[in-house]
């Protein structure tokens, strides 16, 4: 007769693993429906634009003496546009617009 293998996960560990599966999974399908999303958008311009760009006043972070830091517009090149795809998730090589509308007034550390 065999005895059987005691369990050592407790209720609250499966509890744990099945929400973190759950979340996985979701996290999974929500990102292949952006890329498709993307890909269809990217290949038929009828769905519209895939990508698109934010424009930004450049402004650069000097630092000086005592830990202090002096902003400046860049001189050589004080606007510009930066290209990002129009999805919740970075594609391309390009970061979403979202994300670089949502940054585009930081400056730029020197």
């Amino acid at each position: 007769m065999t005895t059987p293998l005691p369990t050592t996960s407790s209720p609250a560990g499966r509890v744990l693993r099945f929400v973190l599966s759950y979340l996985l999974a979701i996290f999974i399908v929500i990102y292949l429906a952006d890329l498709a999303w993307y890909q269809l958008r990217a290949h038929s311009a009828h769905f519209g634009e895939a990508a698109g760009s934010v424009h930004r006043l450049r402004l650069l972070a000097i630092p000086g003496k005592a830990n202090k830091i002096e902003y400046q517009v860049d001189a050589l090149k004080p606007e510009e546009d930066v290209p990002c795809v129009h999805s919740l998730f970075p594609y391309a090589g390009l970061r979403p617009c979202w994300y670089v509308a949502r940054h585009a007034n930081d400056p730029i550390q020197m």
